[in-house]
């Protein structure tokens, strides 16, 4: 079965040796990237050990920024409506400035986080269909709590011993804001050290998180979205 993805919220942090970064120089990354069709950020603002570059929105909720601080670039989009490639090229182009600009040698590790939204097939409540389908936990299971729960969900971590692959950590839940959307997270950390040449690989490994939400996690929770 067919399960569009709405992608709610993506989240990068590029992990690299401590450094102190000079005002100057930050706010040099700002006048490069003012704009650039990638990632036009209006807003510049030094903040304890570096600086953070967003595009303010007056909805709630909505984040559209990156911080520099003294051992990470972090780039989150919020409820924005930007789209995969789109984030992706975004980060890339990021770690490319900050790089040239900062004088970083490497990044030690990377972690993106994927959180997006589904609807069940043959159920209208989440917090329904994971109690039954998945947990195969019906109303008389919940008694002993003394009353039902509002969010219901399952976790897993699946870790690896390869450098070359990512560690996942996944969620499931129901989705507190629309009871009938059911919530799918998955946060990716990658080991392997990246020398500053090889930032090209910083797009595979984001490529390789969102691909294992879309064409693994998916497919697991279809498993159980059964007519009754």
């Amino acid at each position: 079965m067919n399960y569009p993805l709405r992608t709610i919220a993506f989240w990068a942090d590029l992990i690299y040796p401590p450094m102190q970064h000079s005002p100057e120089v930050l706010q040099k990354i700002h006048s490069v990237i003012f704009n650039d069709a990638e990632c036009k950020y209006q807003n510049f603002q030094l903040i304890p050990g570096g600086a953070q570059l967003l595009n303010p929105s007056s909805r709630p909720g909505v984040v559209s920024a990156c911080t520099i601080l003294g051992d990470r670039v972090q780039v989150r989009e919020e409820l924005t409506g930007i789209g995969r490639d789109d984030f992706g090229n975004r980060v890339k182009r990021m770690a490319k400035v900050a790089v040239t600009n900062l004088g970083i040698p490497l990044f030690i590790m990377r972690q993106f986080v994927i959180r997006s939204l589904i609807n069940p097939k043959n159920s209208a409540d989440s917090r329904e269909f994971l109690a039954k389908s998945i947990l195969k936990m019906e109303g008389d299971e919940f008694k002993p709590l003394d009353r039902e729960p509002n969010l219901v969900g399952v976790r897993f971590a699946f870790h690896t011993n390869s450098p070359e692959e990512g560690i996942y950590n996944v969620r499931v839940e129901s989705y507190t804001k629309d009871t009938r959307s059911l919530f799918l997270e998955n946060v990716a950390n990658y080991r392997k050290p990246l020398p500053a040449q090889q930032l090209d690989e910083i797009g595979d490994d984001f490529d390789d998180a969102y691909v294992y939400l879309e064409n693994k996690l998916v497919p697991f929770v279809a498993n159980f979205d059964l007519a009754p």
